[in-house]
C-alpha cells in the first residue's frame, strides 16, 4: 500500500506535489501545536488551581485553629480559675446552706461569659452528680435550655469523657430542633475542672460550651463551594462535624474501618478516597483531594475539588482556538491552491516551450512578466535558444568553410613533407657551392619546422625545448648579423622534466624583434630556467632593451585571457593564454619593465 502511494506521488506533477507538501508542513504542525498548547495550558491551569487550593487550605487550617483556640482560651480561663473548683466541691457535697447562692454565682459568671462571646449558644458547668448549671443564649435562660435539654442528655457523653481526659474533648455533631422549628447542628467542647491545690481529689466537674456548626463552617468555607466542590471537617473518629454540604454533617464515613483513626492521619488521601467512593460523595471519579490536620490531628480538614470544574471556562477558550485553527487551515488551503495553480501555469508554459525546442523549433520564446525564479529560468531559456539558433547558423557556415578549405588543400597539394624535401635539395646545392653557413641555417630551419609541426601542443622534456630554442636563436642571430648576444642559464636538474613545447619561444622572439633598438652591439638576452619549490618550473626571459610602455605592462599583467580581444603583442598574449589554459591557478606570469630593459617571469607546473 505504501509503495503504491509512493509511486502515485512520484507520478504527480510539481504543482500537486507542492500542494501536498505545503499542506503537510503547515496543517499538521499547526494541529500538533494546538493540541500540545491545549494540553500544556490545561496542566498549567490544574497546577495553578492546586497552588490556589493549597493556599486556601492553609488559610482555612489557620482559621480553624484560631477558632478553636479562642474557645480553648475561654475554657482554660475557667478550669484554671480555682474559684470554680471550690464552688463545685461544695455543690458536690450538697451544702444546702450555700447551694443556691453558689449556683446563682456560677450562673451569673456563665451569663457574663455568654455576653462577651455572643456566638456561644450555651455554656454549662456539670457537677459530679451530673447536675448542669448553665446559661443558654438561645433561650436567654438558666432553666429552659436549648443546648442542655433534660429530655435529651446526649451532651452528657462529653462530660463523661472529660472526667477521664486531661485535654479538651470535642463531641460529635448533634442535630437539634428549636421550639420555633429551627434546626441546628451543635458541637460541644468540654474540659474537666479540678482543684489545682488538691489534685488527689481528682475531677470535681466539667465545663461545656455549645457551638453552632455554621460558625465553624464560616472559617473554612470558600467562595467557590458548591455541589461539585465539597469541603468538610472530620474528627479523629471519622465523623464529619462540619461540611459545606449539610447532608454530610454527622456522617461517619470511616466507621466501617476499625483502624480508621490511624490511617486517617497516616494515609488521609487513600482513606478519604475510599470513603468518598463508598458514600458516593462525588458524582465523578475525576477529582482531587486536599487535606490539612487541625489541632494536632484532633480534626482533618478535607477539600474535594472536581478537576473538570476549572476547565469549564477553558473549554470555551479551547473551542475558540479550534475555530481559529480551522479558519487558518481553510485560509491556508485556499492560498496554497492558488499558489499551486500559479506554479502549475508557469511550469506548463516553460515545459511547452522546451518541448517545441526539443522538436527543433529554436525560434520559440517564452513570453512572461515574472520577476521570480521562473522569470529567471524563462530569460535564460530564451537566451539559450537564441544561442543555439545562432550556433546552428555558425556551424553551417563553418561546414561550408571546411569544404572550401578542403578544396583549396586539394588544389595546393603542399604539405610539410614537400617543404622538408625542398629544404634538403637547397641544402645540397649550398654544399656543392661551398656555402656552409647557408647549409647550417637550412638544417636548423628544417629541425625547427619538424619540431614545430609535430605535435605542436605536446609535452616534451626541457632538454628538447632548450635545443629547439638554441637553434631558433642561432637563426635569429644570423638574421640580425649577430647584433645581440644570448646567454642561456639552465639548471642540470630540470633538463629531464616535462613541459608543453613552444611555450616560451614567442617571448624570445618578442624581445629580439621589439625589445632591442638594433645595431648597438651591446644588446643582451638572458634566458634562465630553474626549479622553484617541489612542483614549479620558473622561466625568465630578460633583455636590456628599450622596455615596454607602462600602460601595456599593466594591461598584460592583468590580462583577461578568457574575454579580451587579441590586439597587439600577440605572442605575449598567446603565452599568457596557454599558461592559463594548461595550468590554471597554478600558472603565473609577470612582466617587469623600464627604460633599462624588460624581465618576464613565468611559473608553470612541471611533470616528472
Amino acid at each position: 500500500m505504501i509503495k503504491y502511494l509512493v509511486n502515485r506521488y512520484r507520478g504527480w506533477g510539481i504543482a500537486k506535489k507542492t500542494l501536498i507538501i505545503l499542506l503537510f508542513v503547515s496543517i499538521v504542525p499547526v494541529t500538533v501545536i494546538e493540541i500540545i498548547t491545549c494540553i500544556i495550558a490545561a496542566n498549567t491551569l490544574k497546577k495553578q488551581m492546586d497552588i490556589l487550593v493549597e493556599s486556601n487550605m492553609k488559610l482555612s487550617q489557620k482559621g480553624l485553629e484560631d477558632f478553636f483556640s479562642e474557645y480553648d482560651s475561654i475554657i482554660m480561663s475557667i478550669y484554671t480559675e480555682n474559684e470554680y473548683a471550690l464552688k463545685l466541691e461544695k455543690l458536690n457535697v450538697w451544702d444546702s446552706r450555700n447551694y443556691y447562692l453558689l449556683k446563682k454565682e456560677l450562673e451569673n459568671d456563665l451569663e457574663n461569659i455568654s455576653y462577651l462571646h455572643p456566638e456561644i449558644l450555651g455554656i454549662g458547668v456539670v457537677t459530679q452528680k451530673k447536675e448542669c448549671i448553665l446559661y443558654d443564649s438561645v433561650t436567654n435562660s438558666t432553666m429552659d435550655s436549648y443546648c442542655f435539654p433534660e429530655k435529651d442528655k446526649s451532651w452528657l457523653a462529653v462530660t463523661d469523657e472529660t472526667f477521664h481526659n486531661t485535654q479538651t474533648v470535642y463531641s460529635r455533631v448533634i442535630n437539634r430542633e428549636a421550639a420555633n422549628g429551627t434546626k441546628r447542628n451543635l458541637l460541644y467542647l468540654g474540659h474537666r475542672i479540678a482543684d489545682i491545690n488538691n489534685y488527689r481529689q481528682g475531677t470535681v466537674g466539667s465545663i461545656l460550651i455549645c457551638l453552632d456548626e455554621t460558625n465553624i463552617r464560616e472559617t473554612y468555607s470558600q467562595e467557590n463551594e458548591n455541589e461539585i466542590n465539597v469541603s468538610f471537617l472530620c474528627d479523629a473518629n471519622g465523623s464529619i462535624v462540619s461540611s459545606t454540604r449539610t447532608d454530610l454533617i454527622g456522617t461517619g464515613i470511616f466507621e466501617q474501618w476499625d483502624d480508621s483513626r490511624e490511617e486517617l492521619f497516616s494515609q488521609p488521601e487513600f482513606k478519604i478516597r475510599q470513603a468518598v467512593e463508598a458514600h458516593q460523595i462525588m458524582n465523578n471519579g475525576s477529582y482531587s483531594i486536599y487535606t490539612k490536620p487541625v489541632l494536632k490531628n484532633q480534626f482533618v480538614l478535607v477539600s474535594l475539588r472536581d478537576n473538570r470544574e476549572p476547565l469549564k471556562d477553558f473549554k470555551y477558550i479551547f473551542e475558540v482556538i479550534i475555530l481559529l485553527t480551522i479558519l487558518i487551515i481553510i485560509t491556508s488551503i485556499l492560498i496554497m491552491i492558488r499558489f499551486a495553480g500559479s506554479l502549475q501555469f508557469c511550469v506548463a508554459k516553460i515545459t511547452s516551450a522546451m518541448d517545441r525546442a526539443y522538436k527543433g523549433d529554436y525560434t520559440v520564446q517564452i513570453e512572461h512578466s515574472w520577476q521570480d525564479e521562473f522569470g529567471k529560468i524563462a530569460r535564460h531559456f530564451n537566451h539559450m535558444v537564441q544561442k543555439i539558433d545562432q550556433s546552428g547558423k555558425i556551424e553551417k557556415e563553418a561546414l561550408l568553410r571546411e569544404k572550401n578549405a578542403e578544396l583549396k588543400a586539394l588544389e595546393a597539394q603542399i604539405n610539410p613533407h614537400f617543404l622538408y624535401n625542398t629544404l634538403d635539395a637547397i641544402n645540397w646545392i649550398a654544399i656543392e657551392n661551398e656555402q656552409f653557413l647557408i647549409s647550417r641555417m637550412l638544417k636548423n630551419l628544417g629541425s625547427i619546422l619538424r619540431y614545430s609541426v609535430h605535435k605542436s601542443n605536446g609535452v616534451v622534456s626541457v632538454r628538447s625545448e632548450v635545443e629547439y630554442l638554441k637553434q631558433y636563436i642561432f637563426l635569429q642571430q644570423q638574421r640580425f648579423s649577430f647584433s645581440f648576444h644570448c646567454i642561456m642559464d639552465v639548471d642540470e636538474e630540470v633538463l629531464d622534466l616535462k613541459m608543453h613545447k613552444l611555450l616560451f619561444q614567442p617571448l624570445i622572439e618578442n624581445a629580439i624583434i621589439h625589445g632591442f633598438p638594433g645595431g648597438t652591439g651591446q644588446d643582451m638576452l638572458m634566458v634562465s630556467i630553474r626549479k622553484k619549490g617541489d612542483k614549479h618550473l620558473m622561466v625568465q626571459v630578460e633583455d636590456n632593451g628599450k622596455g615596454m610602455h607602462e600602460e601595456l605592462v599593466r594591461e598584460l599583467n592583468h590580462y583577461d585571457y578568457s574575454s579580451s580581444a587579441v590586439e597587439g603583442s600577440i605572442g605575449v598574449r598567446n603565452v599568457i593564454m596557454r599558461i592559463k589554459y594548461y595550468y590554471g591557478e597554478e600558472g603565473h606570469f609577470l612582466i617587469e619593465s623600464n627604460d633599462r630593459g624588460t624581465r618576464i617571469t613565468a611559473e608553470i607546473l612541471f611533470e616528472e
